[in-house]
């Protein structure tokens, strides 16, 4: 039983992910990418369905809450999952982003492309500050719902 939580949980905290996106994206006017960083992971990689790149999305966060859920066992807190989202992000950032095309940090070719190009990049500040947001989202709704259903207070 304690698994399907753990599922439930990482899809919540992922869908967290993409309701901050998308409220950034109408209400801020922040669209630094013109496609989600799994689909232009996928898009790399020659595979161009937006249905297959929401679920690589939602297992790689799943698959984090397990890491999480498993790693700290009773000492979960929101703390302990902004801790996670902060190291995520900084993967994100060093590993997951030059791989995209995006380079280091978002400091890279991609603001070279033309606009309407998928892997085109606008700006490297606004990059930097919605994926931050949504791993900061992502860490808050991972170690509240953890702590609420999994750990016995």
């Amino acid at each position: 039983m304690k698994w399907i939580k753990v599922i439930l949980i990482g899809m919540a905290a992922t869908f967290s992910m993409d309701v901050v996106m998308k409220t950034a994206m109408y209400l801020l006017s922040i669209a630094p990418t013109n496609i989600h960083p799994a689909a232009a992971f996928l898009y790399n990689l020659g595979i161009e369905q937006s249905l297959f790149s929401s679920l690589v999305h939602y297992s790689y966060g799943t698959l984090w809450a397990f890491v999480f859920l498993y790693a700290f066992e009773y000492e979960v807190s929101v703390k302990r999952g902004l801790q996670l989202a902060v190291a995520l992000w900084f993967f994100m950032m060093l590993v997951y982003s030059p791989i995209i095309g995006w380079g280091f940090f978002g400091i890279g070719n991609a603001e070279l492309l033309s606009p309407g190009h998928p892997l085109y990049l606008s700006s490297t500040i606004e990059y930097l500050f919605i994926t931050l947001l949504v791993h900061l989202a992502y860490g808050t709704v991972l170690g509240m719902l953890s702590r609420k259903l999994i750990v016995r207070n």
